[in-house]
């Protein structure tokens, strides 16, 4: 049985692995510092590979191409002249050269020697060694090309560059010129570098290592504010952030999230206006019910007439929380709507079906309806969504009309640009809207501060629910009001 647990456990730990936690990542200074560092490493290791294990083939290469260079010149002088001794002689001694030309058979027609060193033979004649005669007359004089070039690395007295090219042939047979530049040994000079180089080296990874983590610092630094300002919106301090730093990525980080901040407190704000504002709307018709319930169980119950009154608040209690949970539910599906579907629809129909809804208020609490509706308006729209929006506009009017009770509807078209647009507005004669409170009314949850009258309960997520629907409709919409005298809303939507 044991044994049967532990595979179980085993086969429960193959599949479903613990949350180990892993190495502790680096830190953005850190990572950054080595990063710079290794880069300035890998630029020095290039350094000493160019400059030291490549110095001898790259410099012996150079000397190659100069002695080429410089044959081809010679070779070009001496077709174009008869006095080739003076031409050879002359190139010979001005560029520090051992000049030779020799035929097939190995006779040397010219000698010359322009270092006067040990390869010379008094009077600066090159001693020329059988190896090299047999490369030219055996290797390249058979090969029938024009010209060839090599370095001579097992010289005892240094390392040469040669050129060889064929001339033109004279009355005693084909000829062949020998233009040699000696290579110093680059030895001493390369142990001279490396130690100068060592020192450099050290020098520059230590400066490299410094301004690496001066640079690092300065670049984490901004994004370790923000990091800091993240933790505190996590923990519900929702500071603004002012942008700062000496890079436009960052600022611009810095401007998002003191956006998120603003809109993380608005909606902070909102969360507990709504918890206020729902648990003071919820508390008070479940008051209400809890107290007409126990009045029918213990008092109404065998009197049919308070028994029915009671019953009836209770259900009006029940519609209004209904009615709340409707319109919280509304708000979040609009919220969460990319598009809708539209289609053609009477305008004006519809606002005479939402203006007919309001009846009871009439005939019940004396309220007027003042209607100047055109007939024949078409819009491209969603019926039902365009139908809330305008009932929400008219029980908002209910809720704040004047003493007279008053609310008036209109709708109209107008030209706009060369279009045709159907303007609805509706409008009270209450106390009016404050200005500074007009930006705010669309927000959700949001009460105007002036009295109103509950004609129609509300749980301050109707003007915000028509600003959704409307935007969806890509309407443009807007309030006019002036304390004392009332206020309009309006909405203006394409006609056809």
């Amino acid at each position: 049985m044991h044994e049967k647990n532990s595979r179980g456990g085993n086969l429960a730990a193959r599949f479903f692995p613990q949350n180990t936690r892993s190495a502790q990542p680096r830190s953005l200074v850190t990572q950054s510092w080595l990063w710079l560092t290794g880069f300035s490493a890998f630029i020095l290791a290039i350094l000493w590979v160019l400059q030291f294990a490549l110095f001898t083939p790259f410099y012996q290469t150079l000397r190659r191409r100069e002695i080429v260079k410089t044959g081809r010149e010679i070779v070009a002088a001496y077709e174009g002249s008869g006095d080739f001794n003076q031409i050879l002689r002359q190139y010979a001694f001005s560029r520090n050269l051992r000049i030779l030309l020799i035929d097939a058979s190995g006779h040397i027609w010219g000698n010359f020697d322009g270092f006067g060193t040990i390869f010379s033979v008094g009077g600066g004649r090159v001693e020329f060694g059988r190896a090299e005669y047999e490369r030219i007359v055996g290797d390249f004089g058979g090969s029938g090309a024009g010209e060839m070039s090599y370095i001579v690395t097992d010289d005892p007295g240094g390392g040469r560059a040669v050129y060889i090219a064929r001339t033109t042939p004279s009355p005693s047979g084909e000829r062949f010129l020998y233009v040699g530049s000696p290579i110093p040994p680059a030895d001493a000079t390369v142990s001279v570098m490396a130690t100068q180089f060592m020192i450099i080296t050290a020098l520059l990874l230590l400066l490299s290592a410094a301004m690496a983590w001066l640079l690092s610092k300065r670049i984490s630094r901004p994004i370790l504010r923000l990091k800091d300002a993240a933790k505190g919106l996590a923990r519900g301090e929702f500071t603004a952030r002012t942008a700062s730093g000496d890079y436009r990525e960052i600022i611009e980080l810095t401007e998002e999230l003191s956006r998120a901040t603003q809109e993380l407190t608005k909606a902070e704000g909102y969360r507990r206006e709504l918890l206020a504002n729902v648990s003071h709307d919820l508390k008070t018709p479940l008051t209400i019910i809890r107290f007409y319930g126990e009045m029918l169980r213990d008092v109404s119950g065998d009197n049919p007439e308070k028994r029915e009154a009671h019953c009836e608040k209770i259900i009006e209690e029940s519609d209004r929380l209904t009615e709340m949970v409707n319109g919280l539910l509304e708000a979040s599906k609009l919220q969460q709507a990319q598009s809708i579907e539209l289609a053609p629809l009477r305008l004006d129909t519809l606002l005479r079906a939402c203006a007919e809804r309001f009846n009871p208020l009439r005939d019940r609490e004396g309220f007027q309806f003042e209607c100047s509706i055109e007939e024949n308006v078409l819009v491209q729209g969603n019926q039902a969504l365009l139908e809330r929006a305008i009932y929400n506009l008219i029980a908002n009017a209910v809720n704040y009309a004047g003493e007279d009770r008053r609310v008036w509807l209109r709708l109209l078209t107008l030209e706009r640009g060369g279009a045709k647009v159907a303007r609805v507005e509706v409008a009270d004669a209450g106390a009016g809207i404050p200005p500074e409170e007009l930006p705010h009314i669309w927000e959700r949850y949001y009460k105007s501060s002036q009295p109103h009258r509950r004609g129609v309960t509300g749980s301050g997520l109707g003007l915000a629910i028509v600003k959704t629907a409307l935007q969806l409709h890509g309407a443009s919409f807007g309030a006019e009001s002036e304390l004392g005298k009332g206020s309009c809303f309006w909405v203006e939507m394409g006609a056809l």
